[in-house]
């Protein structure tokens, strides 16, 4: 698997919460699987839906079906490094992105993905990657 796209939490939310745009997340989602396309996000953006998800469904158990969701898919969930997190704060300073974004940006350069799902317009502005846009 050469081919990788990294998955911004709103992907994952839009499914976790069965919101608009829900069936055509899980598509392209299955697509990649089909396809033998890596998919990668950070524990960071899993942490986040977790407690987005707990925070807006007030659902017994519904913790436990993200999690089961993240293990029974095959994901891989990048470990943002010290350096990933100094390199999200350099992009802090030069630009308008917020620290969850900065990191997506800065794994996305450190792990040579050039591929980006996301309903986020400003990741347009990034030249160096392939924005998989959902708006």
């Amino acid at each position: 698997m050469d081919e990788k796209v990294f998955i911004d939490a709103n992907i994952f939310l839009e499914i976790f919460l069965g919101d608009e745009k829900c069936k055509l997340c899980e598509d392209y989602l299955n697509s990649l699987k089909e396809n033998k396309i890596e998919v990668v996000t950070s524990d960071f953006i899993v942490y986040s839906c977790i407690l987005l998800v707990q925070n807006k469904l007030d659902e017994s158990g519904i913790v436990s079906k993200v999690a089961v969701f993240f293990n029974s898919y095959p994901v891989k969930i990048l470990r943002p490094s010290l350096g990933d997190i100094y390199d999200a704060a350099q992009i802090m300073k030069k630009s308008i992105f917020d620290f969850d974004d900065a990191l997506v940006l800065a794994c996305m350069k450190n792990n040579n993905i050039k591929k980006l799902a996301s309903m986020d317009k400003h990741f347009d502005k990034i030249k160096w990657i392939d924005i998989i846009n959902f708006r």
